[in-house]
C-alpha cells in the first residue's frame, strides 16, 4: 500500500486540499482545510521513523514557514503526521507516544504497523470530521421501561407504555397507593 495515495485520497475526500511536494530531498504529503494544515511523511519502518521524525519537522516548518506565518491561528493547528509501515516492538511504541506528547512546534501524531486504507484512516482520525453516528443496536423500549420503573405501580407503568391521554396516566399514578 502507498502511504502517500491513500492519505492524499482519503483527506481530499473529507475536504481537505493535499499536494504532495519535496522537502530536502523527502516526498511530503501538505494538508490543508479551514482550520488545520498539517505534512504526512512516510517511512518504511518504525526506527527510520524515530530517528528522521525531528529532522523531518523542523526541515517542513522551515520550509512551509512563510505560508505558516500567513495561516495566522490556522498555524496553531499543524499536524506532523508520521506513519510507518513497519511494526513496532514495546520500545518502539513507547518511542511514538514520547514524539506524540511532544507539543514542540507542531502537534504529533506517529503511528506504526500502517498496511491498509483502515490504518491509515485510524491514524488520520483525530484530524477527520465525524463521519456517521454509532450504530446502536435496537432497543425494547417497553422492556426497558418496565425494567427501570421498579418504584411505580405495574398499572401506572402499563398506563404509561399505552400510549393513552397522559392526564390519565398522571390519574393512575395519583391514585396507586
Amino acid at each position: 500500500m502507498e502511504i502517500f495515495e491513500t492519505s492524499e485520497g482519503l483527506l481530499g475526500r473529507m475536504g481537505f486540499t493535499a499536494v504532495m511536494t519535496t522537502v530536502k530531498g523527502r516526498e511530503v504529503l501538505v494538508f490543508e482545510d479551514d482550520s488545520v494544515i498539517g505534512f504526512v511523511f512516510s517511512y518504511p519502518n518504525v526506527r527510520s521513523l524515530i530517528a528522521s521524525w525531528s529532522s523531518d519537522s523542523e526541515a517542513a516548518v522551515s520550509a512551509h514557514q512563510l505560508a505558516l506565518r500567513r495561516a495566522g491561528q490556522k498555524a496553531w493547528n499543524t499536524y506532523m503526521v508520521l506513519l510507518a509501515s513497519g511494526e513496532a516492538s514495546y520500545a518502539d511504541l513507547a518511542a511514538l507516544a514520547a514524539i506524540e506528547e511532544d507539543l514542540t512546534g507542531t502537534r504529533k501524531i506517529a503511528r506504526s504497523d500502517v498496511k491498509d486504507i483502515s490504518d491509515v484512516e485510524a491514524a488520520l482520525l483525530p484530524l477527520l470530521p465525524l463521519q456517521s453516528a454509532p450504530k446502536l443496536d435496537a432497543v425494547d423500549m417497553v422492556y426497558e421501561i418496565r425494567q427501570r420503573a421498579t418504584e411505580l405501580s405495574p398499572r401506572a407503568v402499563d398506563a404509561f407504555v399505552s400510549g393513552i391521554d397522559e392526564s390519565v396516566v398522571l390519574q393512575v399514578i395519583e391514585e396507586t397507593p
